[in-house]
């Protein structure tokens, strides 16, 4: 059984740094608001519900670019759980409410993919739930998801991770998907890490010359160099850095032959908080610190 508040707590703190750090660089005040209870339990993937609250978070933020307020709440309704998530933005009107969720749809411009909410959508149906989207154009939009509640009252403590006293570290993330890019740097930032960003293989490799990096986290399908070509031409640079290679395929994916040790780990998307820790912990020989939520 999943924690319902347990995952909103953990999509609040890993987009924190959208919402709160970054924004008072621009001088923008947004304010987030979580109203759940403990022991509101439903099943199914963790990573995956984690993705869409993370999603709605995001989009709130994006649309209300002059700063405002995102309110988010959960409450049982007989046998299914109510989420809403509501913000004080632009708004949208009816000809896009009716697309909202359409795949390759979106109002970002180039600067969208048109995925988010289309895999939120299918997401959401493979949980026996459902989402629903109210907006006015000027007053703001709010997104409702129900999901079945679970049938044991139990209360299931939620296993979250949270920063103890694990040595922060200097991390370069590198991929060319901004979405996955700032999601990865969200959750090490959220962790206490610093964290710069580079958007292919040739930017993070000049970028190896100017700066001291603990580890590297380099996304395998990209244009130009992929994150094999990346991980060989990094190790001829240093050849002691911790390579950490983020793919779709899996944490399978095996490296070419002859380079057994091109990289020191591979984590698969769509990866989680827990992951995350313990691929760190795995390459620099951190003690994993996970300390429980919700209770």
């Amino acid at each position: 059984m999943l924690d319902v508040r347990g995952l909103l707590v953990d999509a609040v703190e890993i987009t924190r740094t959208r919402w709160e750090n970054e924004a008072r660089l621009r001088g923008l005040d947004y304010q987030v608001e979580l109203e759940a209870s403990v022991g509101q339990n439903t099943s199914g993937s963790a990573s995956e519900l984690r993705e869409v609250f993370v999603n709605l978070i995001v989009n709130a933020v994006d649309a209300m670019p002059g700063g405002g307020k995102i309110s988010i709440s959960c409450v049982r309704e007989g046998g299914r759980f109510r989420l809403r998530f509501a913000d004080t933005g632009t708004g949208m009107p009816e000809d896009v409410q009716q697309k909202i969720f359409e795949p390759f749809f979106t109002t970002k411009g180039a600067q969208g993919t048109g995925l988010g909410l289309s895999v939120s959508y299918s997401i959401i149906e493979r949980h026996e739930g459902s989402i629903r989207v109210d907006s006015e154009h000027g007053r703001g939009t709010v997104f409702t998801i129900y999901l079945p509640a679970c049938v044991t009252e139990t209360t299931v403590v939620e296993e979250s991770p949270v920063p103890v006293d694990a040595a922060p570290l200097s991390i370069l993330v590198i991929d060319d998907e901004e979405s996955v890019r700032e999601t990865l740097a969200d959750m090490l930032e959220a962790l206490n890490h610093k964290v710069e960003l580079a958007t292919g293989g040739q930017e993070a490799v000049r970028m190896m010359g100017c700066a001291d990096f603990d580890l590297v986290f380099t996304d395998l399908a990209m244009p130009d160099m992929d994150g094999w070509e990346t991980a060989r031409e990094i190790r001829k640079r240093c050849p002691e850095m911790n390579i950490v290679l983020v793919t779709g395929y899996g944490a399978g994916t095996l490296p070419p032959a002859g380079e057994e040790h091109l990289v020191n780990a591979v984590i698969g998307k769509p990866f989680d908080f827990s992951q995350v820790i313990e691929v760190i912990a795995a390459v620099t020989g951190q003690k994993p610190v996970l300390e429980n939520v919700g209770a």
